[in-house]
């Protein structure tokens, strides 16, 4: 009896629930991308901001963004994509994740527009 209940808890554990992304989910996820160049260049415009990411430089142009984004984001998304490990809520997650990264970008923008000198 007790062998036969611990196949059956093994049995349920090798199966979890995926539910795929959707397209919209991709269609944002690379507005948000593009639109954290658009916020990042903005507000590196000013004397006293600076890139913090040290794969970009202090201050990197938007082709430099744009580069390092899609060399290193685009063969993550495609491995992910080929391995079904692209999920609803792993797209839901990286969407809001970026969403605050651009929140924070405006929130720095603002501060620097207040405070500091165009270049």
């Amino acid at each position: 009896m007790t062998e036969s209940r611990l196949r059956e808890n093994q049995r349920r554990l090798r199966y979890t629930l995926y539910e795929p992304y959707s397209e919209e989910q991709l269609y944002t996820f690379v507005a948000l991308q593009l639109l954290d160049i658009y916020t990042t260049y903005s507000a590196l415009k000013y004397n006293c901001v600076r890139e913090l990411n040290p794969l970009m430089g202090q201050s990197p142009s938007v082709e430099n963004m744009f580069a390092v984004k899609t060399l290193i984001l685009t063969p993550a998304i495609e491995s992910d994509l080929k391995n079904d490990r692209l999920s609803r809520r792993t797209m839901r997650q990286t969407n809001t994740m970026m969403a605050m990264v651009i929140a924070n970008n405006n929130t720095v923008h603002n501060r620097a527009k207040r405070n500091c000198i165009k270049k």
